[in-house]
């Protein structure tokens, strides 16, 4: 196991040989809409990242981790522990699919997800990308029908996707009946091209997209000054 420091005290574990959270569980914590009331739920939650930081840093009332891999959602029992917060997080095994049969519908003020980037039929080969990136038997439009299922009216669905499978998100979001409200593209630098956006989507809401933008990395290579105000 490695140890990751999160700041403000707390540090969590990573799996050796493991999939290791990247940037985008970060933006996805600190860009999803969430207060002190909310109970969240995080669809595909690994080692436990996105909920953890959401009780850490945002101070949600409750978040309750599913995810099909027994063993990530025991290094999400355990991390949360690790951080004092585990009398406010519950981690579930369970396929994705049979969330609201779990759950149950509309019981969740927020969902926040980091689904698998790559389509199943990408044809890179499948070598290069952990399987908990790779779609499998669920597809990103069960994640969002899951989401959608366990939300209760007006609430709100986030996630981090890939910038090439935008369409992809909001087709899917439209479909479940979630209607996006809010994206933020995110680009490693000024004068590349966007790598990555987060999508949220509101439950029965009224058409009307904002759109922003966060450059995460300046020229020196260091983080910008919007994403170490992002960080704080």
């Amino acid at each position: 196991m490695d140890e990751i420091d999160l700041g403000r005290g707390a540090s969590v574990w990573v799996a050796d040989g493991g999939y290791r959270f990247t940037q985008d569980s970060v933006l996805l914590a600190n860009l999803a809409p969430a207060g002190t009331r909310d109970r969240v739920l995080d669809l595909g939650c690994g080692m436990g990242i996105v909920g953890l930081l959401l009780l850490l840093k945002r101070g949600v009332r409750e978040v309750v981790g599913l995810d099909i891999d027994s063993s990530a959602c025991e290094l999400a029992r355990e991390n949360a522990a690790k951080c004092g917060v585990d009398g406010r997080y519950r981690a579930v095994c369970r396929d994705v699919r049979g969330a609201e049969e779990e759950l149950g519908h509309g019981g969740f003020d927020k969902v926040v997800c980091n689904p698998p980037y790559f389509a199943f039929d990408d044809g890179d080969g499948g070598g290069r990308h952990a399987s908990s990136k790779r779609e499998g038997e669920a597809v990103l439009e069960d994640f969002v029908t899951a989401g959608a299922k366990c939300l209760r009216f007006g609430g709100d669905f986030s996630l981090v996707m890939r910038a090439d499978r935008l369409a992809d998100a909001v087709c899917a979001m439209r479909a479940a009946a979630l209607e996006p409200k809010k994206l933020c593209m995110i680009y490693p630098r000024a004068d590349k091209p966007a790598s990555a956006f987060v999508l949220t989507a509101r439950k029965g809401g009224k058409t009307g997209l904002t759109v922003s933008c966060l450059v995460t990395e300046g020229e020196d290579g260091k983080p910008s000054r919007e994403m170490e105000e992002l960080l704080k």
